[in-house]
């Protein structure tokens, strides 16, 4: 069956969010020291919902930095790309893979290979100065950008206990200033010298 490539649209969210999440999950199986459980929810899962919206945060209906590969009418892959290659976006001359899956059952057939080159294809058509991907130790898609040409730029080397990696928090708010009182009369008082030495060199 032939497979094709495409812009993913808003009735592919589902589908492509639970294909994501179940890549996550296998790199936590690999590795759980580095993959907290509730990673996909407070990191990637931003970037999914990111691709369906304009630079204004309004929603859109097909994504441009977002493309699934497609059998027929079941999504077989993926391949999640920086933001900024959005038209509405800011120019930005650097792009990564942020994502990429593709069915278990489609895995070898030359899937990932097409999602990759498109990946490419919009690399140079933006001018890009390089286009990066990030690849975890043990997941089968290193062989998979060495081919398509990415040439391997540094290697982390981790040392601690392979105990699984603590919950994500949630960034803490910035405090209400209208709790703190202090603030306030640091600002009058800054007024008022300024006052003070206005009517001082007007006398």
């Amino acid at each position: 069956m032939k497979v094709t490539i495409r812009q993913a649209e808003t009735a592919d969210r589902a589908t492509i969010a639970a294909a994501s999440r179940a890549t996550w999950e296998e790199h936590r199986a690999r590795q759980p020291y580095s993959f907290p459980e509730n990673g996909w929810d407070m990191l990637l899962a931003r970037d999914h919902e990111i691709a369906f919206r304009d630079a204004k945060g309004q929603p859109v209906a097909v994504s441009e930095n977002l493309y699934v590969a497609e059998a027929g009418t079941q999504i077989v892959g993926f391949i999640l790309l920086s933001w900024h290659l959005r038209a509405d976006a800011p120019p930005y001359h650097k792009g990564a893979v942020s994502d990429i899956w593709v069915h278990e059952d489609w895995r070898g057939k030359g899937i990932a290979k097409e999602l990759v080159a498109t990946a490419k294809e919009l690399a140079d058509a933006e001018d890009w100065d390089e286009l990066t991907a990030q690849v975890w130790e043990g997941a089968p898609s290193a062989r998979l950008f060495e081919e398509a040409g990415f040439q391997r730029r540094s290697t982390i080397w981790r040392y601690g206990p392979d105990r699984p990696a603590r919950p994500l928090e949630p960034a803490s708010e910035t405090p209400d200033r209208g709790t703190d009182s202090w603030w306030r009369w640091a600002v009058l008082a800054v007024i008022l010298a300024c006052f003070a030495v206005i009517m001082i060199s007007q006398q």
